[in-house]
């Protein structure tokens, strides 16, 4: 919805943004009487023996590596692997220094391992062969045996593992097409023969043809595989219930941290200084859960969804409220990097540059202290890089121009966050691991980083397009792409759609050993493009009741153990 506002002769066309959902909901964590019973529980010995018996049963040495590969793929999907992340490490250096001796040629493999091998190590960056790896269930012709057909589980891993294929390679092209066929011809003609296989089966094929697991968030994953793993008549009772206790663990820390940020959210008063903007602390607090959700990081988080949730209002302030004139005049403050004084401009942009530059001046003694300096000295210069890039898409708003694919993309690609929120997140890391060089590196726009906004630049529009064109608005790239080939919208999705597959591909790429800078620091680039699959098929942010008992889940209902 869009509507029109005149205020003192002022005609702004805004959007009609949904309200915020939660409003005060998580104040009421701050004297909630569950803490000591849940926190004790975290604390107390159950919790402690469960975990060290899952660290004792990874590091055994009376496991074959077959039942290691399964353990490891337990653990990452219960969404508990990061208390295990050295001991995980030192197991697939392991089995990998050994497929390099053995030229990943295991006679005895079947499908499911061989494939499951391959995914897991190369998720941890190890650059595996897949011709090596594959080319034993491939025929003459350089298909795949009919034999593959029959075994579904093992073409289910076969499909996980396809999602991590780099460009031209061939062989896992064709395991991720002739898997997606073979799955959505049994879902539409046998699917009581699954369920006879298997009865949740059927389900978690078709998860995966919808998501897979490399594009998943790990901690709602994790929720919604408990039921399937509890299923599993070999599952480990111990596991699942440790499991649990620390879903549980993790969301009264997330709450916590909820409460604070709420505070601090009321205290600036946007709903009522900018009504015109998105409310949506919660969202950007989940945003930030993408990025980093472990203990470790929750100053890293608080910062995040601060630092996002003026961005957000930022965004609003170019694309559904300010005037042409407005704009002019804010964006020259922002280059300059001053105080609004000047009477021409609104009171509600004073507000919020003073906001900014008082949360900025916090922010930068907050750096010193941990010996962050460079990190603000970056964020301040990506601040003044989107501001300008949003003022180029409001020019072409102005002038009503459509650009080319490719001239949209040069700002799209700034305006779709990535690159800001990555330098945003490397301020929450360890300054060992985010050093100078590695914000440069983040300022310099690597491969990694245009991959993963290509994939956030075209989801949001694919999603958000027509909501956003029921006012003024800036043309999306599928409007410039229908605009420029002169074809229809269902066509230019298509094509666009194929753009994302590829910089998933290079996301793979670019995440394989050695890499440029810490795979710890790539995985928040990573992040960033898992938020933007969370709304691949409606753009929850900016219409949060759709999203709502995801978040739900995630922040408020704890899990029965």
């Amino acid at each position: 919805m869009s509507t029109v506002n005149v205020m003192n002769g002022v005609v702004r066309p805004t959007a009609k943004f949904q309200a915020s959902i939660w409003g005060d909901h998580f104040l009421k964590y701050a004297s909630s009487t569950n803490d000591s019973s849940v926190d004790n529980h975290a604390r107390n010995q159950v919790y402690i023996e469960l975990k060290q018996r899952t660290r004792k049963k990874l590091t055994s040495n009376t496991m074959s590596e077959s039942e290691k590969l399964n353990f490891i793929d337990v653990i990452q999907r219960l969404g508990i692997n990061y208390h295990f992340e050295t001991e995980i490490e030192q197991v697939l250096q392991c089995i990998n220094i050994y497929s390099q001796r053995m030229n990943n040629d295991y006679d005895d493999d079947d499908l499911r391992t061989c494939a499951l091998r391959f995914r897991l190590l190369r998720q941890q960056g190890y650059n595996v062969s897949s011709n090596d790896t594959f080319m034993k269930f491939m025929d003459t012709e350089g298909e795949f045996n009919t034999s593959v057909r029959d075994d579904v589980i093992g073409m289910l891993s076969l499909l996980e593992a396809s999602h991590l294929r780099f460009r031209e390679e061939n062989i896992l092209e064709k395991a991720f097409n002739f898997t997606t066929k073979q799955f959505e011809t049994m879902l539409l003609h046998d699917r009581d023969l699954i369920d006879l296989i298997n009865p949740h089966l059927a389900q978690q094929v078709n998860n995966a043809l919808n998501q897979s697991l490399l594009k998943g968030f790990i901690r709602m994953d994790a929720r919604s595989y408990f039921s399937f793993y509890e299923n599993c008549n070999t599952h480990d009772k111990k596991l699942l219930e440790f499991a649990k206790l620390d879903f549980n663990v993790l969301q009264r820390v997330h709450q916590k941290e909820l409460t604070k940020l709420t505070r601090w959210w009321k205290d600036l008063d946007f709903t009522n200084k900018c009504p015109f903007a998105r409310d949506r602390l919660v969202e950007c607090y989940f945003c930030a859960l993408t990025i980093y959700f472990e203990p470790k990081y929750a100053y890293g988080r608080e910062v995040f969804t601060k630092v996002i949730s003026f961005l957000s209002i930022l965004d609003d302030i170019y694309d559904a409220y300010g005037t042409w004139e407005e704009l002019v005049l804010f964006t020259d403050a922002i280059n300059r990097w001053e105080r609004i004084d000047s009477n021409e401009l609104s009171e509600y942009i004073k507000y919020f540059n003073d906001a900014l530059h008082d949360y900025m001046e916090i922010l930068k003694n907050e750096c010193i202290e941990r010996k962050f300096v460079d990190g603000i000295h970056y964020l301040k210069q990506m601040v003044k890089v989107m501001a300008n890039a949003y003022l180029e898409e409001a020019r072409w708003l102005h002038n009503k121009y459509i650009p080319t694919l490719e001239e949209y993309m040069s700002v799209a690609l700034i305006t779709a966050t990535t690159r800001f929120l990555t330098v945003t997140s490397f301020i929450g890391m360890d300054p060992i691991l985010a050093t100078k060089d590695a914000f440069r590196w983040a300022f310099e726009d690597p491969p990694i980083m245009k991959a993963a906004a290509v994939v956030g630049r075209i989801i949001d529009d694919i999603v958000g397009f027509k909501f956003e064109q029921e006012r003024e608005h800036v043309a999306s790239s599928v409007q410039c792409y229908m605009n420029q080939h002169g074809v229809s919208e269902d066509i230019a999705i298509f094509e666009l759609k194929k753009q994302v597959t590829d910089a998933w591909k290079d996301i793979n790429f670019e995440l394989i050993q050695p890499t440029k800078v810490s795979r710890a620091l790539l995985s928040r680039v990573v992040g960033l493009a898992i938020f933007m699959v969370f709304y691949r098929d409606e753009d929850g942010y900016t219409h949060p009741h759709s999203k709502a008992k995801d978040l739900a889940d995630l922040f408020v209902n704890p899990i029965d153990v």
